[in-house]
């Protein structure tokens, strides 16, 4: 048999319940239970036992509940037990926060439940602080967010105020692409144009001279690094007029950035800016590799004939690379010459060969030179092809035959050594060239000249020994 309510089980479907069980059932189904008549005393506190945060609260029962209520759920519990007595039986969802003698304080939502005998009242309660701390991280998170909106609108504030209030006219181009990310209205009135028209064109459009405008954000960003100032030829307001900017380069959200000045109050010279020029004509237009790295031999810089030489197509290919990775003998050549060149401050001569991309080798000789500067330090490595023919000294019948000290010495052993004792004799004395050699181009290196010639250094020390070098 069925009753009406939708919440009542069909007669026999489930066993009496055990009183023994019962209380288990109740514990483990909430975590804390509360059996209370309508007059809101305690007779019987239950708690889930994984729940230990509560303590012993058994001392609750034959105490008022609302002995243990915070006051603004005193009106919640009183409301609810009046619609109890109105003949509801089940209540749903009430939260209730507790208090135990200020040792903690923590709501409950609670579901009560009529008994039907002796007026009462089961209450089976859901700890919601995990709930209440989310919440509690929610309002931080969104408390967080909206200063940091309000810090970001008050920022922006500052910076166009004092955009609008500078004079002289200022520019934040993309270091990359020369784009115009920002600018101040001086600098729209100077070309004649509005702000918002300016920005995410390209600065080197406004040049007067369309040679220039290749090189011209190359330029700004050497101009920044060190420290010194470029004169160009503008159109501004439909007349060219020559310019003096100075640029800071400095990065954020992952871009490098120029801020761009133009010093409209002082006497322009265009003496520097001319040799300036001209050097900047000279590395994009030499049939020699230049090459322009950090200390670490990270490159910068580079023109075109380096590319050709290495068969790369575009300079990103080797922007941020280092040179090592281009060199014959690899980092043992770039340590060599990085390491002299810092002793030193140039290296005239260092014959090594370049690998291509095709897999291809190309003999070439370099001069290594290091700049004064205390910050941002270059170094400038100029590459030249050198021929690759070598000369080979025939003997009478046809044949090339080694030389040891010199073409005489190697005749006076016919027909006084075998031909193997001449053969060896030679091997020795190329062996010794070699190594005089690797030590010579390492500056006395000897781990770097082990390196280069393929020996162990304690091979390298035996043949020291026995050549007596």
């Amino acid at each position: 048999m069925k009753s009406n309510s939708s919440l009542s089980w069909e007669f026999g479907a489930i066993p009496m319940i055990e009183p023994e069980y019962l209380g288990g059932i109740l514990a483990t189904s909430s975590d804390i239970a509360l059996l209370i008549d309508m007059d809101c005393t305690i007779h019987s506190v239950l708690l889930n036992s994984p729940n230990e945060s509560y303590g012993d609260l058994s001392h609750w029962e034959t105490h008022p509940l609302t002995k243990f209520l915070a006051p603004d759920s005193l009106p919640k519990l009183d409301k609810a037990l009046k619609r109890l007595q109105g003949g509801e039986t089940i209540l749903y969802g009430l939260e209730l926060n507790h208090k135990d003698n200020a040792k903690w304080k923590f709501p409950v939502r609670y579901n009560f439940h009529c008994l039907g005998t002796h007026n009462k009242i089961l209450m089976l309660g859901r700890d919601l602080r995990g709930l209440s701390e989310t919440q509690q991280r929610l309002v931080q998170a969104q408390l967080a967010v909206e200063k940091s909106n309000e810090e970001r609108r008050e920022f922006d504030a500052h910076f166009k105020m004092l955009m609008k209030h500078t004079t002289d006219p200022i520019a934040f181009i993309n270091a990359d692409s020369g784009t115009i990310l920002d600018c101040n209205q001086a600098l729209a009135d100077m070309f004649g144009s509005k702000m918002d028209s300016l920005s995410g064109t390209k600065f080197q459009s406004r040049l007067v001279k369309s040679a220039e405008k290749r090189d011209f954000v190359e330029r700004m960003s050497l101009a920044a690094q060190n420290n010194h100032s470029i004169v160009s030829q503008f159109e501004c307001n439909a007349a060219a007029q020559d310019l003096e900017l100075s640029c800071e380069l400095y990065r954020t959200a992952g871009q490098k950035v120029l801020m761009c000045k133009v010093l409209t109050d002082t006497d322009v010279s265009t003496s520097d800016d001319t040799f300036i020029s001209n050097l900047i004509s000279v590395f994009h237009n030499s049939s020699d590799a230049m090459i322009f790295t950090d200390g670490q031999g990270k490159i910068h810089y580079t023109n075109e004939r380096f590319l050709d030489l290495v068969n790369v197509g575009q300079k990103k290919d080797v922007i941020a690379h280092s040179l090592a990775d281009f060199l014959g003998r690899g980092q043992i050549d770039l340590a060599v010459m990085l390491e002299n060149v810092l002793k030193s401050g140039s290296v005239k001569t260092y014959a090594t060969h370049l690998k291509s991309a095709f897999g291809s080798k190309i003999k070439v000789e370099t001069s290594v030179s290091k700049n004064q500067a205390s910050e941002n330090a270059l170094i400038a490595f100029i590459l030249r092809e050198t021929s690759s023919f070598e000369a080979a000294a025939p003997s009478k019948q046809g044949a090339a035959a080694p030389m040891p000290r010199d073409e005489g010495s190697a005749k006076d052993l016919v027909g006084n050594a075998t031909l193997k004792e001449i053969v060896s004799e030679t091997t020795d004395v190329i062996e010794k060239i070699c190594i005089e050699t690797a030590l010579e181009m390492t500056n006395n290196n000897r781990a770097a000249a082990a390196e280069m010639l393929g020996l162990s250094r304690q091979s390298l020390y035996v043949k020291l020994s026995k050549f007596d070098i």
